[in-house]
């Protein structure tokens, strides 16, 4: 599998997505609601539907788990997930934060990722062994190596109240410099480029963070879960950037269930 090329192929793919999204942003869109009461529009199912029927005409053999119609051949050795929308309450708004995220499995790990900012103008990718990358320019993350002094990225408030780790989310606030609220795939965009340091997210899914985990690897950071030592992209939550950072955040969240324990 010539990953190379395979990036190359999604990108032209996620051209044909992104002008479908972009000629559905900032009009008025009927919002209906999924079972988990997060919106979908007619954009978020276009894109998906795009994007599955030319992967699935030109890698006959893949598998493919996608946000809107869920999976196929899942358990096949190379697997493509796509999030059409990640954002779409920022699409919804007409706030340009929104991304389409892409990334190809082998074996259930990422080798492969792509986010697409259409209405930012940006797109970025990483190949397995080839670095991560927006446009010509390499993507690294930063340099910065303790949480003292360190800008941090974190999703709303109300994730953190749901998956109940308030505690996390105010000792954050406590020990950074800056923590600032940035939507699902920007803000580990913004990580992996080392515009911040590091992202902190504890709810999203497979096709959230699939192309997250390969991009920081590749630019020089570490993608890890809130458990143990796992650094899965089925376990609902992520910490990805610095990896001075990411350990020492990983540390708080242990000494934090530490004392709830006593």
């Amino acid at each position: 599998m010539d990953l190379l090329e395979a990036k190359n192929t999604a990108l032209s793919f996620l051209k044909i997505s992104d002008k479908e999204i972009m000629s559905w942003f900032r009009t008025n869109l009927t919002v209906e609601s999924k079972l988990d009461q997060s919106p979908v529009t007619i954009a978020d199912r276009k894109a998906e539907e795009i994007l599955r029927k030319k992967i699935s005409k030109a890698y006959p053999g893949h598998g493919i788990i996608g946000e809107e119609f869920g999976e196929e051949d899942s358990r096949s050795e190379w697997v493509w997930t796509i999030d059409p929308i990640d954002g779409t309450r920022s699409f919804i708004r007409g706030l340009p934060l929104f991304a389409t995220l892409i990334s190809l499995l082998h074996k259930g790990d990422p080798v492969m990722g792509i986010i697409s900012l259409p209405a930012l103008g940006e797109t970025a990718w990483a190949v397995k062994g080839k670095g991560a990358f927006s446009e010509n320019q390499r993507l690294q993350v930063s340099s910065h190596d303790t949480l003292k002094g360190a800008f941090v990225g974190t999703a709303d408030k109300y994730c953190f109240e749901e998956k109940k780790c308030v505690s996390l989310y105010n000792q954050l606030h406590s020990e950074a410099e800056i923590v600032r609220t940035y939507p699902d795939s920007f803000g580990h965009l913004m990580a992996i480029r080392g515009a911040i340091d590091i992202m902190v997210d504890p709810w999203a899914y497979i096709w959230d963070y699939a192309p997250c985990k390969i991009m920081v690897k590749e630019a020089g950071g570490e993608f890890a879960n809130f458990t143990g030592n796992k650094s899965g992209i089925d376990l609902e939550n992520a910490i990805s950037g610095n990896p001075k950072i990411v350990k020492a955040v990983r540390k708080m969240i242990r000494e934090i269930k530490s004392l709830k324990k006593n």
